[in-house]
């Protein structure tokens, strides 16, 4: 399927990140290398399929707003 250039709402991976610069940010905290190389870790060990549906489903409540503003942001986060 034909999706506009670098749409982060068609990304799938796009919201992985910002839900684990969220936790970094939340849970981790990291001050050396090694404590973000844990928390990087930890978050990769602890994601779950159930975690990676609602990634999928995502792509399914907003690519018909994608598709409505002819490629355009769907504005949802």
């Amino acid at each position: 399927m034909p999706a506009p250039a670098l749409s982060p709402d068609l990304n799938l991976i796009e919201n992985v990140w910002a839900t684990l610069k969220d936790y970094l940010k939340r849970q981790v905290k990291p001050r050396t290398k090694a404590q973000l190389f844990h928390g990087i870790t930890e978050f990769w060990n602890n994601l779950t399929a159930e975690d990676c549906a609602k990634y999928i489903d995502h792509i399914h409540r907003v690519l018909p707003h994608v598709v409505l503003n002819d490629g355009g942001p769907s504005g949802f986060k």
